[in-house]
């Protein structure tokens, strides 16, 4: 059985979201499409069946330990880690299951298999179970440990209009640091729109931090339009992209499918 995987060796097979869940399968397509993705690893569904089955709380062996600990070392070695949910059902096609589970941040590496209880567990909380009700929904659930990535700015990106179904434009949201608060809806961010033959049409610039320049230069907006009509093309399907800029280099956190639009 296959409980630790790293975005390196997953082969074909176990892409299915019932190992992996749904995050990890898009960021290892990704990652082994040579797309800018945060080196990580996946705690598969395999691991967690037992605990799940039997009511067990989730303990780790100290190969488990160790595993974890040399992966966290090869994908991080001079930093800290995020811990992310992967449910199989999570960003699917039908459902995206945003913002139900938890996720931990600039975590160190003694406290990442804590964390990783953690975030298997959200799988209960009332949030998810709400958001389940009423579907045919699998709750399986993989965690990923990922490079935290320490960005200068970062955002949200649509490849079709998410309000109006526009397919003709693509809107990027920006805002300085960490999109963490964006994802919440806790910050306005800059409002960029950007037609199909990557020509900006709009933008809204929000000050933030005091700071009242745009976010992200003419031609990083071009940049980050670019990548998510690529993102786009390989998965063949309106994406919803994260993304973030840390030392000049632009990484995906996050895709998954807009499921609002036909």
């Amino acid at each position: 059985m296959q409980h630790f995987l790293t975005f390196k060796e997953i082969s074909n097979e176990q892409l299915a979201p019932d190992l992996i869940g749904g995050k990890a399968s898009s960021l290892t397509c990704l990652y082994q499409q040579n797309f800018l993705v945060p080196e990580g690893f996946v705690v598969t569904t395999e691991f967690f069946g037992s605990f799940s089955k039997e009511n067990k709380p989730v303990e780790f062996s100290d190969q488990d330990i160790k595993t974890i600990n040399q992966y966290i070392d090869e994908c991080s070695p001079h930093g800290l880690v995020a811990v992310r949910s992967s449910a199989a059902v999570e960003d699917s096609n039908n459902q995206s299951y945003a913002g139900q589970f938890d996720s931990f941040l600039n975590v160190e590496k003694d406290n990442v298999p804590d964390a990783v209880k953690k975030c298997w567990h959200s799988m209960h909380n009332i949030r998810a179970q709400q958001y389940a009700r009423g579907k045919n929904t699998n709750l399986k659930m993989a965690v990923i440990v990922q490079k935290m990535i320490v960005p200068e700015v970062s955002g949200v990106a649509f490849s079709t209009h998410p309000v109006n179904g526009d397919k003709d434009s693509m809107v990027i949201e920006a805002v300085l640091g960490s999109n963490e608060l964006l994802v919440q809806g806790a910050v306005t961010p800059d409002l960029y729109i950007v037609g199909k033959n990557f020509t900006i049409l709009d933008k809204k610039i929000v000050p933030q931090n005091e700071n009242y320049q745009q976010k992200l230069s003419d031609d990083q907006i071009v940049e980050v339009a670019r990548l998510v009509a690529d993102v786009k093309d390989l998965f063949n399907v309106e994406v919803d992209v994260e993304w973030a800029i840390e030392n000049g280099k632009l990484f995906i956190l996050q895709s998954r499918p807009i499921t609002t639009v036909q």
